[in-house]
């Protein structure tokens, strides 16, 4: 598993989009949304991790290079 695979956004933050739905639902607008939000989650993390120095990355436990490698990765992997 990677990195920015286990970054999730809180509950809280989850609920505060527009409208969520079920997979059965069939509303196509709101999958949409969800698959946007995801997609958007990845991408901003994926940033963050680009930006932090190489003592932060040390605290989580990960090497420059695999950040820069993570980081350089499209939002849609």
């Amino acid at each position: 598993m990677s990195t920015i695979d286990t970054i999730r956004l809180s509950p809280q933050r989850t609920e505060n989009f527009a409208f969520r739905a079920s997979p059965g639902d069939g509303n196509i607008l709101a999958r949409l949304w969800r698959v946007y939000c995801t997609l958007a989650a990845k991408r901003r993390s994926r940033l963050e991790l680009g930006d932090l120095s190489v003592d932060q990355l040390k605290d989580i436990g990960l090497t420059e290079a695999e950040a820069r490698r993570e980081a350089a990765r499209p939002f849609w992997r």
